[in-house]
């Protein structure tokens, strides 16, 4: 990632810091505290979940995550397993293409970390060719004109001897 792609980063994040500060104080001077207290609730869901991606060993995906969550796409993903063996630029790759799939229309991406990685990719009408180079047939596990489930099976560790 370029400097300037991490200060465009920096920036959207302080942004969108001001604005959910901006929101709590307008829910506490109202006195509405359940508005409070499920806006923190899901904030600190969303920080816990970021604090897990980044310890996945996978930064360059980790970063192209968070900016596609930071800036406005539809990304959900969560880490149930740190994955072994998952080549970082290539699934940073993969993610950002579909990320560009989706900026154009309706649609979201889903990434779940596992033993693999599984990617989940809707959207009104799919284009795949941004994915043609970067996937396997192997590894589409199924695909419709709406929707692609990609899963990237982490590569055998090596045992010490």
């Amino acid at each position: 990632m370029k400097d300037e792609q991490v200060l465009d980063l920096l920036k959207s994040l302080r942004h969108e810091w001001l604005n959910r500060l901006q929101l709590v104080r307008s829910y506490s001077a109202m006195g509405d505290e359940a508005a409070v207290e499920s806006i923190c609730s899901m904030y600190r869901e969303q920080a816990s979940r970021e604090g897990r991606l980044s310890l996945i060993g996978l930064p360059k995906t980790a970063l192209a995550l968070q900016r596609a969550d930071w800036t406005g796409l539809t990304v959900e993903y969560d880490v149930i397993e740190i994955p072994k063996q998952i080549e970082d630029s290539r699934l940073a790759s993969i993610l950002e293409a579909a990320f560009d799939m989706i900026e154009v229309g309706n649609g979201e991406v889903s990434v779940t970390f596992h033993e693999g990685v599984t990617i989940e990719i809707y959207r009104d009408l799919l284009d795949m060719s941004r994915l043609k180079d970067l996937v396997t047939p192997m590894e589409i596990e199924s695909q419709t004109e709406h929707e692609c489930v990609i899963e990237i099976e982490s590569l055998p560790v090596e045992e010490e001897k």
